[in-house]
């Protein structure tokens, strides 16, 4: 789910590159690290839940970020003057750092629930070892 709204999301804002000239690869290269992060299988057996959750999260901001770069690129491209055209760029620049902002977040906190998972079931495999050491 998280996985192909991040892949749409960078399909958008490849276009939005062919069509606007603007440099945007850096948001589109870091969008590939996410994504790679996401294709990591997890075993999981707690806090299920809360990763379904956050991964819809992570599927909404991208969705939404998707909707605003397409809105934001057609003002670029239609813009009649070139400060039109330098304030929409710009403009363009801040949703994207803003979306990849709250994304991130987003995946930072996956990712810990993800890792504290894999942590949990270490630690449940350790402590009957301990016990016997008692």
């Amino acid at each position: 789910m998280a996985y192909g709204a991040i892949t749409c999301l960078m399909r958008t804002i490849h276009q939005s590159m062919e069509l606007t000239g603007c440099d945007l690869q850096p948001f589109y290269e870091k969008l590939e690290c996410l994504r790679a992060i996401l294709e990591k299988p997890w075993k999981a057996t707690d806090d299920v839940e809360a990763l379904t959750s956050l991964e819809a999260e992570i599927t909404e901001l991208a969705y939404s970020a998707e909707d605003m770069i397409d809105l934001v690129s057609s003002k670029v491209f239609i813009a009649q003057n070139v400060e039109e055209r330098s304030r929409s760029m710009w403009e363009l620049l801040f949703v994207l750092e803003q979306a990849l902002e709250c994304i991130d977040s987003t995946m930072k906190q996956w990712m810990a629930t993800s890792y504290r998972m894999k942590d949990l079931k270490v630690q449940t495999y350790l402590l009957p070892v301990y016990l016997n050491m008692l």
